[in-house]
Parts: C-alpha cells; sequence; structure tokens
C-alpha cells in the first residue's frame, strides 16, 4: 500500500463525506430508485451498503485494533449484500439518515484515539499486515468510490 496521508487530512475527508452525502441526498427530489444502467446500483442501495459498513467493517476493524495489537482483521465481501439484504426494497432516506448517524459515531471513535495507536498493526484478513492509519486511508477510498457513484446517478 503506499503512504497515506496524514490522519488528521483523512478524518477531516471522513467528516466531509459524512456531510457531502448527507448534504445532496437530502435534497428535494431525489430519485431513490432509479440507476445509471442495468444492474448498477441506485442511491438506496448505496446508501444502505454506506450504512452497512459503515457498522459492520469500519467501526469493527477500528474498535478490533483499538483492543488489540496485533489483531486480525476480518476481510469483508459487502457488494453481495445489496442483494441478500434486500437494499433496492429499503428505504433510502432511512438508510441515510442511519449512515450518517453511524459515521458520527465512528468520527467520535476515530477522535478517541491516541496518537501512537495510529500505527499500531493489525492481520488483515485480505490485506496482510496493515494499521489502523492504513485501514483510515482504505475507509476514505471507498468513500471517494461511492462519492463518484452518487455524483453520477444525481446527473441521471
Amino acid at each position: 500500500m503506499q503512504e497515506p496521508p496524514p490522519v488528521d487530512t483523512l478524518i477531516a475527508e471522513v467528516k466531509t463525506f459524512g456531510a457531502n452525502t448527507e448534504g445532496v441526498l437530502t435534497r428535494p427530489g431525489v430519485d431513490w430508485k432509479s440507476s445509471t444502467r442495468e444492474g448498477e446500483w441506485s442511491l438506496t442501495e448505496v446508501a444502505c451498503h454506506l450504512r452497512d459498513v459503515e457498522r459492520e467493517v469500519h467501526q469493527p476493524r477500528f474498535k478490533t485494533l483499538i483492543a488489540e495489537d496485533g489483531a486480525f482483521i476480518a476481510g469483508a465481501v459487502a457488494d453481495s449484500w445489496v442483494d441478500e439484504r434486500h437494499y433496492r426494497e429499503q428505504d433510502g432516506a432511512a438508510a441515510l439518515a442511519d449512515f450518517v448517524a453511524a459515521r458520527k459515531e465512528t468520527l467520535d471513535l476515530l477522535g478517541s484515539i491516541d496518537e501512537r495507536l495510529w500505527q499500531r498493526q493489525g492481520q488483515h484478513a485480505f490485506f496482510g499486515p496493515t494499521s489502523m492509519h492504513e485501514l483510515l486511508y482504505l475507509m476514505v477510498q471507498h468513500d471517494q468510490a461511492h462519492w463518484e457513484q452518487i455524483k453520477e446517478l444525481l446527473t441521471m
């Protein structure tokens, strides 16, 4: 993995993504159910994915490494959840609200991390040895990919 940007920069990006996502998806007239192409996700599916990844992937990874140096970090194949959990039938606005609340919890957790813990190492199931800092960077990259997806869906 390439050297991640400084922790403060990454935390600012995590905060900005949550605020920007909430800002654009709470505007009147959001089309929650349409997608750009057959087989592509809708905004409802994106919001559900963000909510579940925040709660079931990002938060547990950070909590695991906070609790134990060298901890095993489980991998997740969260893209399959879109069908398994029937995201399309869920309420996109409610999923967004749940994501925003979960993101605030994550930011509270990240704000409590001691400077030395950012370099704490764990063993990721997919990526091998990784640090808290690198996990934060992976989170930002995940956010960036979905931000592009959201923007595309909003310009349909």
